[in-house]
């Protein structure tokens, strides 16, 4: 790269001067790249600061071929980007590599025509990926980029790949599109058809992390040469979707096809053709499938790989596989698969070689599931529920290549011996986390090349003489955490290549003899055992083991024989035991031992234990009790030492190897050392850990020659001073960085002598280490009131201190004198300070015993402290000569009287305590002298009098305490005239109660309230009685002749009573309106349950709306299709059956092929209250849906009322602008909360009917549909064809029972697809398949019987048609008029006057709570997508026992009754198809009666086939 970048640089700087910026486009487009002349990325009207820049290098030009003239054309990339060569140095092909924030958003315009087209032959596009903004790429994009083969978007948020995006990239071989919309989940993408229409010649496809729902049909057809595809991460639900379905294999009869599916025909056939490509790969991964249906892939027939891990595949048909006859890789992990088809893998019998079926919920398996797939190589069904009841002999059978099995984390309680006895190819076998007890003799025995076995964190108790026969090349072997108690001596003959072996974790005793004579054992791990004692043979013949690992046992000692038959072990781990003695000499007999651990033991001496071992490297005796340590103890050679957690008070070397000793870690952490030195530490030292110690000094030059010092931990120990020499190393050189010290968590002193430390790290020799922690650093003050400790780098010049006795300067020539003022003498029993300028000079003489001032106080002191001694006065010039006092404390000390000249001469003084003495008095000039006074504390005196004008010179005053005094006439607001006082204090004196003095008192109090600290507490005194001035009313005031008056009127107190009444009064009635408020929800419950009440409100105009009164339905759900199990059994249930209300559910009721807004505006505006399940599924699904939104935006406008039921956790940073709106303005329900179902009748208007339970009108929901198939069902209709033939029940079932293993059979398949169907034993399941028989063969008969061609119309369209006149009168949810004439009205049907036929070959029994009911007249039928839904009072449904003979044609409509009760049976058809769908358990069978109901519907030509209509309803 070096010769590269030379051989250019002479090009580039010679044609640099004569190189203009150009775009490779248009010259047009040139003049129009102003600043952006070379850039793809062109801002719209976003500054540099508003959006991050992504890291843009400079323009780089390259030669790439030689020209005419011999000079080489350059390489001109666009400012975002940078290139690498594509194939080698010396090839023109070029790799761009383009960094952006977005692509044609808001934020900026893209404009991809810069980029060369000659050379580049890859481009790779990064966007910013923190920036949430939407992409877009333009038609055309790369058009001129012909040469392209590769492409790659990534982590642009993009919404849709047009169909001309792609244009003019006819040379792509590899595409990437990821733009990890999956993090935005707000944002899908979407891809047009013929997007890939002009990339024919694509290779390799990756779709991944794109948030992709669905997919356009055969959008890969077009892709002939496409040889992998990787489709994972995106949100697909359905496998056929990705359009390799192969349709031609599906059963098709085109005489069972009825007219009314004729539009579903169509769009089938018109995605029928199947697309032939020859995928070797497929990633599907990661996505939402929930089945995985036959024929999924059946296209793809030169496919190996096909990965379908982590979705939540629950159902496999029995031909999922179908079709792939080159699969080899299968990975079906981390699903929800609870069986597997029998014949899943026939067709790939003979080419599968690796299956992955781990983390799923497998319990059943089905012996010829895996026979005979002989090119198997690898099987997982780790972590699955699978047990021993479904393995046997013939589950593996076959298997004769197979090399891995994973049967890891299972519920395996036995191995029976015959179940491996095809496996002799076998090499790794993985049984841990199971339950096996024990191993049968010759269970092994077949897999000849077997070497490695797992079976730990079993139940395993003993290991016979037989259980490991056969494995003759086992080379590993883990039986750790069993319950081992012992293992017989010749449980290992056989195992003779046996290299490790792993017996930890169980409950052996001894050393087990069968180890003895392993001679290729390497490794033999024996720990967590309860080992007490090792015989010295008990290692016998183990030459050529290399680690031994004995932790965790209960072992005392360790004798000289020990180890002397492992001279090859070099690792011996032998802590957490209770070894107390070693005999010396133990670990020499292994003369090669690098490694010992011994740490957790009870050793006190490690003397003669080690010093004779060359090639130790690595020593652990840490958490023992040693006492002392020295070097000696341990061979030169050691380069590992962990000392730690031992009672060493210090590191001796009284042989001097500081020198000789190679230690590069070094860890006496947690002991007791009191004090290192430069012979505490070897010289080749790196690390070094001396934390948590009782350290207390550090010698200077302790780290000078530690050349290889890297790391000193120091924190944690006694430090209080540090010489600046302590820390002191050799210079270090320039490339390479100091060492780093950790000496925080000590109580260093804020002395003079470490203020260097401080600025250590700014110290730019490099002799000194750099200290990490330093921000962490405290140290201790020596003499501050106000705070003990302070952050060192926080620490000022005047905090480091020194403490003297005596000083004189060097310019001072009367120290040899008594009389000498510049002399610096500490007085008698007090304590002096100093900084390094001497411009702090502190005397501490606080509690000395001195009854009068101490003599000979430095001059130049700048804090006196004499507080706390026993002075009667403080004379007059008492302080004279100290003219930098600045801090006076004489508090405390009796003090008594001081005099106009006690404070003389102190100018600078600032701070002066007077408090807590005996003053009584202050005559007026105390204070004149200190006029730089800023704050003056006499509180808890016994001042009584003050006199005027004593505080008056005090103009810098900031502080006044005057409080806990006796004073009574101070006329305080005379302190006015200081003007920068802060902070008085005039509590706790006996203030008088005069009216004059007492009216300036309060005037003073109210205007400098802020500034009183305690005037809340400023009370006078009169006849012992105190009075708070500060309270508005009874404050009395004495007249001068000592009568008392109040300063407020005293007739309040009168009013006493009446104000007593009136607050009781106030107060209960707040009480009252609290109490309403807080129980507001329980009340609103109450009211609602007393049916009294709610009779009342709902009675009166304003709870009833006259619209809601011709509402046929009481509430409209919409919900999420995944919490479909929920609305339908648990509320509709509870609702419909319980409480009687009537019902319209969106995936049950609502016609689906409809424009969805207008089908759930129509549907909602049938019911009274429209009622939302809000979950995660919604947000993510329907709500992301524009024709969702609008439709409820809509509802809202018009009806203003929304009910949300809060169905399990909601991410808020899911939930957008527009629903927090809605749910801060509707009425929101919780399911978890313990009073939901009171919350929600609350909620819900009153039932229409109480007595019809089970009645639910859905004029509105039902009567526009169609029968096409539901475009919501899951797993129900997949392998349903079109028009298919539904063949009796029998038959059905009879086919059900003939295999135990199938997940989904072919009764199934022609059912609809179901899964596990069971005979129908019970009541509700014979009835429901005596209706499906019923309904099947009506939907027949009609099909017969009706000539018109043409599609079938719903009863609404042909009401239309027919019934124009009487539309206008007719409200929109009564009952269609143009029924027969003798079919009964909706609501005029008397139930209670039909007669009950019987007969004589049906036995029918009676399911509900009510008897059942048939029409007199047998032709009097309801029309089928009326009746289907129609329910009778009560809710009952039957169920046919007996078989009913049917003879002729008419078989079609016969059902389970005779005679001419054939309108009654069909009657009976209708009311279990509500009544089953909505209260049965089974709510897997829904989609099948919406399926088949849906065919019952009328013709156009009402009067053309009048008869047989009477006839198809007789």
């Amino acid at each position: 790269m070096i010769y590269y970048m030379l051989l250019i640089l002479p090009v580039v700087l010679a044609q640099d001067q004569q190189h203009t910026t150009e775009s490779l486009s248009t010259k047009h487009h040139q003049q129009q790249q102003l600043s952006h002349s070379n850039a793809i990325m062109g801002e719209a009207g976003v500054s540099n600061s508003q959006l991050m820049q992504p890291s843009t290098p400079a323009r780089t030009l390259r030669p790439l071929t030689a020209g005419a003239g011999g000079d080489p054309s350059l390489y001109d990339a666009p400012d975002d980007c940078h290139f690498m060569p594509a194939a080698g140095l010396d090839q023109p092909e070029i790799a761009l590599t383009c960094n952006l924030r977005t692509v044609n958003s808001e934020f900026d315009t893209t404009n991809f025509s810069v980029i060369p087209a000659e050379h580049t032959i890859a481009l790779h596009i990064l966007c910013n990926d923190e920036i949430m903004a939407k992409s877009r790429l333009e038609a055309q994009s790369f058009a001129h980029l012909v040469r392209l083969q590769q492409l790659s978007i990534q982590y642009c948020k993009l919404g849709r790949l047009g169909r001309q995006v792609l244009d003019g990239l006819e040379q792509l071989r590899n595409l990437t599109l990821r733009t990890h919309n999956i993090l935005w989940p707000a944002l899908n993408f979407e891809i047009e058809a013929d997007a890939f229409s002009v990339t024919r010649r694509l290779e390799r496809l990756d779709l991944s992390s794109n948030n992709i729902w669905s997919l356009p049909d055969n959008i890969f057809c077009t892709l002939s040469e496409l040889s992998a595809l990787n489709m994972s991460e995106n949100r697909l639900q359905d496998v056929n979707e990705l359009g390799f379905r192969d349709r031609s294999k599906e059963p098709t009869n085109g005489s069972t096809e009825s007219t009314s599916t004729t539009e579903s025909a169509k769009k089938s056939s018109s995605s029928s053709t199947s697309c032939s490509l020859d995928l070797e790969y497929l990633d599907v991964s990661h996505n939402d499938f929930v089945v995985l249906p036959a024929n999924g892939f059946g296209t793809l027939r030169r496919l190996r790989v096909l990965s379908v891990n982590n979705n939540g595949i629950s159902m496999i048909a029995d031909k999922a596989l179908s079709g792939l006859k080159n699969l080899q890789i299968l990975n079906l992990s981390s699903n929800k698969i609870v069986a597997l088809p029998t014949e899943l893998f026939a067709e790939q019998a003979k080419i599968i070689q690796e299956v992955y079926l781990q983390n799923n919920s497998i319990s059943v398996l089905n012996p010829q599931l895996f026979s005979n797939l002989d090119q198997l190589q690898a099987l997982d069904l780790s972590m699955n529920q699978i047990t021993s009841t479904w393995i046997d002999k013939n589950t593996f059978v076959g298997l004769i290549r197979l090399v891995l099995l994973n049967l890891s984390h299972n519920k395996l309680t036995k191995l029976e011996p015959e179940i491996f006895s095809d496996l002799y190819t076998l090499q790794i076998l993985n049984l841990r986390h199971n339950q096996l007890e024990n191993i049968a003799a010759d269970t092994f025995a077949p897999m000849n090349n077997l070497h490695t076995l797992l079976l730990s964190h079993n139940k395993l108790k003993y290991l016979d003489a037989y259980a490991l026969n056969g494995l003759y090349v086992l080379s590993l072997l883990s039986l750790d955490n069993n319950a081992l108690i012992g293992v017989h001596p010749d449980a290992f003959r056989n195992c003779s290549a046996l290299q490790d072996l792993n017996l930890n974790g169980n409950q052996l005793k001894t050393v087990p003899l069968a180890l003895r004579n392993m001679r290729h054992l390497r490794t033999v791990d024996l720990g967590e055992n309860m080992i007490t004692v090792m015989e010295d043979s008990a290692f016998k013949g183990l030459g050529n083991l290399y680690g031994l690992r004995l932790i965790g046992n209960y072992l005392e000692n360790i004798t000289m024989h020990t180890f002397r038959d492992l001279p090859n072990l070099q690792i011996l781990n032998l802590a957490r035991n209770r070894i107390a003695v070693v005999e010396p000499g133990a670990f020499e007999m292994t003369s090669s031992i690098q490694a010992v651990r011994l740490d957790g033991n009870e050793l006190n001496d490690i003397n003669g234990l080690f010093s004779n071992m060359p090639s130790l490297l690595w020593l652990n005796i840490s958490d023992n009790r040693l006492e002392s340590f020295d070097y000696g103890h341990v061979p030169s050679t050691l380069q590992w030492l962990d000392l730690h957690k031992n009672r060493l008070s210090s590191l001796s070397n009284r042989f001097g190897l500081d020198s000789e000793l190679k230690l590069q870690t070094l860890d006496v952490s947690f002991n007791q050392l009191q004090r290192i030195g430069p012979s505490s530490i070897p010289n080749s030292i790196e690390l070094l850990f001396l934390n948590d110690n009782l350290i207390t000094t550090v010698d200077p030059d302790t780290f000078m020659h530690k050349t290889n010092l890297t790391r000193v931990d120091l924190y944690a120990n006694q430090i209080t001073t540090l010489d600046i020499k302590s820390l002191r190393i050799l210079p270090v050189w320039e490339h390479r960085a100091l060492p780093e010290f950790y000496i925080g968590g000590n109580p260093f002193t804020c002395d003079c002598n470490i203020d260097w430390l401080q600025k250590i790290n700014h110290i730019t020799s490099r002799q000194y280490p750099r200290i990490m922690d330093l921000e962490t650093i405290y140290c201790k003050l020596l003499n501050n009131r106000e705070r003990a400790y302070i952050p060192l780098i926080e620490a000022e010049p005047k905090h480091f201190l020194c403490t003297y006795k005596t000083h004189c300067f060097a310019v001072c020539h009367c120290c040899e004198f008594d009389a000498c003022d510049c002399e610096m003498t500490c007085p008698t029993n007090c304590t002096c300070f100093h900084d390094q300028t001497w411009s702090t000079n502190i005397v501490e003489c606080s509690g000395a015993a001195y009854s009068e001032m101490p003599r000979r106080v430095p001059m130049d002191t700048s804090e006196l402290y004499i507080d706390g001694n026993n002075f009667v006065e403080l004379a007059g010039h008492s302080f004279l000569g100290r003219k930098n006092l600045a801090v006076l404390y004489a508090n405390n000390s009796n003090v008594a009287h001081i005099y106009n000249t006690t404070f003389s001469g102190l100018k600078r003084l600032l701070i002066l305590h007077l408090e807590d003495n005996h003053i009584i008095s202050l005559e007026g000039n105390e204070f004149h002298n200190l006029e730089n006074l800023r704050e003056l504390y006499l509180q808890s005196n016994k001042i009584a009098s003050i006199a005027n004008g004593s505080f008056q010179m005090l103009r810098k005053l900031e502080v006044l305490r005057l409080d806990g005094n006796r004073l009574m006439h101070f006329e305080v607001w005379q302190l006015s005239a200081n003007p920068y006082l802060v902070e008085i204090s005039l509590a706790d004196n006996q203030w008088s109660c005069e009216c004059g003095y007492l009216a300036r008192f309060r005037n003073y109090l109210g205007q400098s309230s802020e500034k009183i600290i305690d005037a809340s507490r400023v009370s006078c005194i009169y006849n012992n009685a105190t009075s708070v001035l500060r309270e508005k009313n009874g404050t009395k005031c004495t007249l001068r002749d000592g009568v008392a008056h109040y300063m407020h009127t005293n007739e309040i107190e009168g009013l006493l009573p009446l104000l007593l009444v009136a607050t009781c009064a106030f107060v209960a009635f707040f009480g009252l309106i609290f109490g309403l408020f807080c129980y507001r929800h329980e009340l609103k419950i109450w009211a609602h349950s007393t049916n009294c009440l709610m009779n009342f409100c709902y009675k009166s105009p304003r709870f009833v709306d006259q619209l809601d009164k011709e509402r046929p339905n009481d509430a409209y759900f919409a919900y999420s299709l995944q919490d479909e199990h929920f609305v339908n059994q648990i509320l509709a249930q509870t609702l419909e059956n319980d409480i009687g209300y009537r019902l319209c559910l969106h995936y049950r009721d609502v016609n689906i092929n409809a424009y969805i807004t207008d089908a759930l505006i129509e549907a909602a505006e049938s019911a009274k209250q429209f009622v939302l399940v809000l979950s995660k599924n919604f947000l993510y699904n329907e709500w992301s849906r524009f024709e969702y939104k609008s439709a409820l935006h809509e509802l809202v406008k018009r009806r203003k009322r929304v009910v949300f039921i809060l169905y399990g956790d909601l991410p808020q940073r899911d939930i957008d602008m527009d629903m927090r709106h809605y749910l801060r303005t509707s009425t929101c329900i919780e399911w978890d909360d313990k009073k939901f179902w009171q919350k929600l009748r609350l909620a819900l208007p009153l039932p229409n009917g109480r007595g019809n339970n089970n009645k639910r009108v859905v004029s509105g929901c039902l009567s526009g549909r169609t029968p096409s198939v539901n475009m919501y069902a899951t797993s129900h209709e997949y392998q349903a064809g079109n028009g298919g033939v539904i063949p009796p029940p029998s038959a059905r079932y009879a086919d059900c029972g003939s295999n135990n293993y199938a997940t989904i059979n072919e009764c199934a398949a022609a059912g609809g697809g179901r899964g596990y169907k069971p005979i129908p034993t019970s009541a509700s399941a014979a009835a429901a398949a005596c209706k499906f028989n019923t309904m099947n063969q009506l939907s027949k008969k009609q099909q017969r019987d009706l000539s018109v061609a043409g599609m079938a119309k719903t009863l609404e369209h042909q009401h239309h048609h027919n019934h124009q006149a009487n539309r206008r009168s007719q409200h929109e949810y009564a009952v269609p008029s143009y029924l027969p004439s003798a079919a009964p009205a909706y609501d005029s049907v008397d139930y209670a006057k039909q007669q009950i036929r019987n007969n004589a070959n049906c036995e029918c029994v009676n399911l509900g709570t009510a008897k059942r009911a048939a029409g007199k007249n047998p032709a009097s039928g309801l029309p089928s997508s009326f009746s289907s839904n129609f329910v009778p009072p009560g809710g009952a449904s039957y169920n046919c026992k007996k078989s009913c003979s049917c003879i002729g044609d008419d078989e079609l409509l016969c059902s389970c009754g005779g005679g001419g009760g054939i309108g009654v049976n069909l009657l009976e058809s209708g009311t279990q198809s509500s009544v089953t769908m909505s209260s049965s358990s089974n709510n897997s069978r829904q989609p099948e009666l919406t399926h088949y109901e849906s065919n019952l519907s009328l013709n156009d030509d009402e009067d053309e086939d009048h008869d047989q209509q009477k006839n198809l309803w007789a």
